[in-house]
């Protein structure tokens, strides 16, 4: 399986790519598949690797006090591995494969390279992880929000 260049301009770069920027990211970007109940990233452990969820669903959780804690399901089109991506940091949560999983997977070392060679690709690549990272942070705030209404005995 090759990389669907229609999928990633829609989903991702939200913008044609040229010829050229699609046979540079080929240098770039890898393939890989889990199988459901695999995992994908694994809390506490080193990451630094960004996924593109290209299809399946995966689970989001972390242990917490003892337990495993769902923290939410992402589809296609999901951006994943974001914050290990960015800081370095070991996986605050694990990645698990709800359904057959095939994502595009891009190293931090191989997003330097292409930082280097392909500034607008890489910059578009950076913006829609900052989006998406927005995107989570508001949901983050709304959950907050409720939750200290519930606590508060003020019932959303």
């Amino acid at each position: 399986m090759g990389i669907d260049y229609d999928w990633l301009q829609e989903r991702i770069f939200h913008r044609l790519l040229t010829e050229d920027e699609k046979t540079g990211l080929e240098g770039f970007v890898t393939i890989e598949s889990f199988p459901t109940g695999c995992p994908l990233v694994i809390e506490n452990e080193q990451g630094g690797a960004l996924y593109l969820l290209r299809r399946g669903e995966v689970d989001v959780v972390m242990q917490f006090n003892g337990e495993t804690v769902r923290l939410s399901h992402a589809g296609e089109g999901a951006q994943l591995g974001d914050m290990t991506f960015l800081d370095e940091k070991a996986a605050s949560a694990t990645l698990i494969a709800r359904k057959d999983c095939v994502a595009y997977k891009i190293t931090r070392q191989a997003f330097a390279d292409l930082l280097a060679s392909r500034q607008d690709v890489a910059r578009d690549l950076l913006f829609n992880t900052l989006a998406n990272m927005a995107g989570t942070i508001r949901q983050m705030n709304f959950s907050h929000a409720a939750t200290t209404q519930y606590i508060q005995g003020r019932r959303v």
